[in-house]
């Protein structure tokens, strides 16, 4: 891949400084342990995801909107620095059109409310 790792709100949350160090660990240990050692930190990993889950709270919410389109819109923005320099300019173009579109629209409703 040729954008470089940058951890998400969700990494944030199922991460923890002992798993990182853990993970640190794996290339350093025999081989014939690696593997069983990586697959009790992933595991470690998903039991702290099931545990944030079973909360009453949503501790990876992180978006105040409730509009549908300011979610998406602010879910791509996001996206974006994951994304290689194609992607983003992929994304940024959907998300420019989206804006025009969304502009056009308000623009439209204003001159005719009855089509609302």
């Amino acid at each position: 891949m040729d954008t470089e790792f940058k951890p998400t709100l969700f990494d944030t949350q199922v991460q923890s400084h002992n798993l990182q160090m853990m993970k640190t660990m794996i290339p350093y240990l025999n081989p014939s342990r690696q593997r069983p050692f990586a697959l009790l930190v992933k595991y470690l990993e998903l039991q702290k995801t099931a545990q944030m889950f079973s909360q009453n709270s949503m501790v990876i919410q992180s978006v105040s909107a409730d509009s549908p389109q300011e979610r998406m819109y602010q879910m791509m923005t996001d996206l974006c620095e994951q994304c290689s320099d194609v992607e983003r300019e992929n994304i940024e173009s959907l998300l420019n059109m989206l804006q025009f579109m969304s502009a056009y629209d308000i623009m439209f409703s204003e001159r005719n409310p009855s089509a609302s």
